[in-house]
C-alpha cells in the first residue's frame, strides 16, 4: 500500500495520525477479505445441508488467563449441532499454516470440552484439524450435515487436561496480543 504523504509531517502527532489512518485502511481491507472467505465457507456449509441455525459467525469467548488478565478470543465460524460446537473455522487470506496452533489452543480452551474439529482456510485451500488426535491434513472436506449427525453419536466431548489449560490460554493470549490479524468483520 502506498503511503499518501506528499510532505513531511509537521509534527509527531500528525505522523502518528497519518500512520494510524494507513493501518486502519489496511485492517478494513483485511476484514473485507475475511468476510468474503466467510461467505464462501457459509455457502459451502449450506450446500452440505447445514442450516443457518447450525452456524455461528464471529463468536467471541471471554478467556481468563489470571486474576488480572482476561481477553476475548474470537473465531470466524462455529458449526454447532444438537447444542454442541463441533467445528471451529478460521478464515484468513494468508498463511493458513500459521493459524493451526491458534486453532488448537482455541478449541481446547473456550468450551468446557474440546471442540473436536477445526479448519483454517483461505477459501481455496484448507487445513483440517482433529483436535483430539492432533492430526492435521490438507483438506476442506467438511462432512455433510447428516454424516456429522451420525458421527456425533460416537464423539466423546472431553475437557482438556486442567493442568495443561494455562499453557493453552497463554498461547491463545499471545495470538490476541500481537493482533496479527483481525478475526471478525468490522
Amino acid at each position: 500500500m502506498e503511503i499518501p504523504l506528499n510532505k513531511t509531517p509537521a509534527s509527531p502527532e500528525e505522523r502518528k495520525e497519518l500512520i494510524g489512518n494507513i493501518i486502519k485502511q489496511q485492517e478494513e481491507l483485511f476484514a473485507q477479505s475475511i468476510g468474503y472467505i466467510q461467505r464462501l465457507i457459509i455457502e459451502k456449509l449450506i450446500d452440505l445441508g447445514y442450516k443457518f441455525s447450525d452456524i455461528e459467525i464471529n463468536k467471541g469467548y471471554e478467556v481468563i488467563v489470571s486474576e488480572k488478565e482476561k481477553f476475548f478470543a474470537t473465531v470466524d465460524i462455529l458449526l454447532c449441532l444438537e447444542g454442541k460446537v463441533l467445528y471451529a473455522i478460521k478464515c484468513t487470506p494468508a498463511s493458513i499454516e500459521s493459524w493451526e496452533r491458534f486453532m488448537f489452543a482455541f478449541c481446547r480452551v473456550v468450551e468446557p470440552y474440546q471442540i473436536p474439529f477445526a479448519m483454517v482456510t483461505d477459501g481455496l485451500e484448507g487445513r483440517m484439524i482433529d483436535i483430539i488426535t492432533g492430526e492435521v491434513k490438507d483438506s476442506m472436506d467438511i462432512p455433510k450435515r447428516e454424516e456429522l449427525l451420525q458421527k456425533l453419536k460416537s464423539l466423546n466431548f472431553i475437557p482438556y487436561p486442567e493442568e495443561k489449560l494455562p499453557k493453552e490460554k497463554r498461547i491463545l493470549y499471545a495470538f490476541d496480543a500481537i493482533k496479527c490479524c483481525p478475526t471478525y468483520n468490522l
